[in-house]
């Protein structure tokens, strides 16, 4: 018997009444479960099948599948349907982590920040692309792309006014520099928010100013370093 936390990142109908479920598991990375009688409305199995589920997971495998055996729902993050916005911006980080999340390749200090993260997604109120911002840019952090804002990139003196983020060369270029590689003019109070929100944790971030240019750097360095650009629910966003 295997037992593990799971995360229900998609479902897919499977014979008449039961489900695969792609999920990000706490020790073994992205796997796939089958759920037997998933789809019935009595099923012991139901409120751990579903998208967003978050369970305590007792399995066994059988032809190099997971079987789902029973399972203790922990949350189901229920309010993020309640506000679009929070919901939208749930499903888009389960399609981004589904996309990252490599087959038994373990980081629970990602599944954990997941799970962090869409708890206060479906708690808060708003300020849900702030966290989101936050999210994209931890993450790509801890995939082993950790943006330095206080040193520049070529020569390794330290930030401390107007600078260019470059990208491509994964960091700042100080005035000195900017002639050496191409880049986004940042402000030397941008820089500050964004090594602020790299640091800070999910349940305060509200109280960080983030203007639209911020976030759409966040995004972009996230989008270079994993590869893929086209999530399906950004465009819902």
């Amino acid at each position: 018997m295997i037992v593990d936390e799971i995360l229900v990142l998609k479902e897919v109908s499977y014979k008449e009444n039961d489900k695969i479920l792609h999920v990000l598991s706490r020790t073994r990375g992205k796997i796939q479960l089958i759920s037997k009688g998933a789809k019935k409305s009595n099923s012991h199995l139901i409120n751990a099948s579903q998208l967003f589920a978050y369970s305590k997971c007792y399995m066994t495998v059988s032809r190099d599948m997971y079987i789902i055996t029973s399972a203790d729902l922990i949350d189901n993050f229920y309010n993020l349907k309640n506000n679009m916005d929070a919901f939208f911006n749930g499903n888009y980080i389960l399609e981004l982590i589904g996309f990252v999340a490599q087959e038994n390749e373990v980081d629970f200090r990602i599944f954990d920040m997941t799970v962090s993260v869409l708890h206060f997604l479906s708690t808060m109120s708003k300020d849900f692309d702030k966290l989101t911002a936050a999210y994209e840019l931890k993450l790509v952090s801890m995939l082993g792309y950790k943006p330095d804002f206080r040193h520049c990139i070529t020569c390794g003196n330290e930030i401390n006014e107007n600078s260019k983020f470059s990208i491509k060369d994964g960091g700042l270029l100080c005035p000195d520099c900017v002639n050496s590689g191409s880049g986004i003019n940042v402000t030397y109070s941008e820089i500050l928010t964004m090594e602020k929100i790299l640091k800070t944790k999910f349940e305060s971030i509200g109280s960080i100013e983030v203007n639209q240019k911020i976030l759409q750097i966040i995004r972009n360095f996230l989008f270079y370093y994993i590869g893929k650009d086209n999530f399906t629910t950004l465009k819902l966003l």
